[in-house]
Parts: C-alpha cells; sequence; structure tokens
C-alpha cells in the first residue's frame, strides 16, 4: 500500500512541477510580448506627436489665407447681407409624421402642454 501512495504522490508532484514549468515559460512569453506592445505603443504615441506638431503647422491661419490667395483668387470674403434669418428657411412638415398623427393625439398633447 505505501509504495502505492508513494507513487501517486510522485506522480502529483511531476505533474504539479510540469505544469509549474509550463506556465512559467508562458508567462515569460507573455511578458516578452507586453513589453513589445508597450514599445510599439510608444512609438505610435510618438508619431501622433508628430503629426500634431505638422497639423498645427500646417493649419495655421496664415499659410491657409495665402494658399487661398493663390489657389482661390476669385473667392471674395462673405458680406452681411448675404446672409439671412431662420424664419426665411421654408420649413415643411415631414409627411409620414402627419400621417401617423390622430386627432386623439393632438386632443392628448395640447392638454399636456397647458
Amino acid at each position: 500500500m505505501r509504495p502505492l501512495i508513494l507513487t501517486v504522490w510522485l506522480l502529483g508532484a511531476s505533474i504539479t512541477g510540469a505544469a509549474l514549468y509550463g506556465i512559467a515559460y508562458e508567462v515569460e512569453r507573455m511578458e516578452a510580448e507586453l513589453a513589445a506592445l508597450e514599445l510599439e505603443i510608444l512609438e505610435e504615441r510618438s508619431a501622433l506627436h508628430g503629426l500634431g506638431a505638422e497639423w498645427a503647422y500646417l493649419g495655421r491661419p496664415a499659410r491657409i489665407e495665402e494658399l487661398a490667395r493663390t489657389y482661390l483668387p476669385d473667392l471674395q470674403r462673405l458680406s452681411a447681407n448675404q446672409l439671412g434669418t431662420v424664419d426665411r428657411i421654408p420649413f415643411e412638415p415631414l409627411p409620414d409624421a402627419l400621417d401617423a398623427l390622430r386627432p386623439e393625439d393632438l386632443a392628448t398633447s395640447a392638454s399636456v402642454v397647458r
């Protein structure tokens, strides 16, 4: 009986040791992958920082104005009399929305508003 128990314990210890070795190897692999991803993130952040600086440089108002003068010579500034008011916009009701409304609904909503 003792040799059987000893064999079971040794087998269990061997399996546990092999499992721990496999887990340790997997953890090391994952740590290496994490380090590589963190490095890639730092590189991408650096690239984004550079692109942000370039965007700010290219989007300067003076540069945009110079490009507009060069490539859009006939473009004129907007004057105040070219603007309109909201009441000049022709609003048309949506036909589907009006079809869905029933007189009872309108009476109910009117009483709620009061």
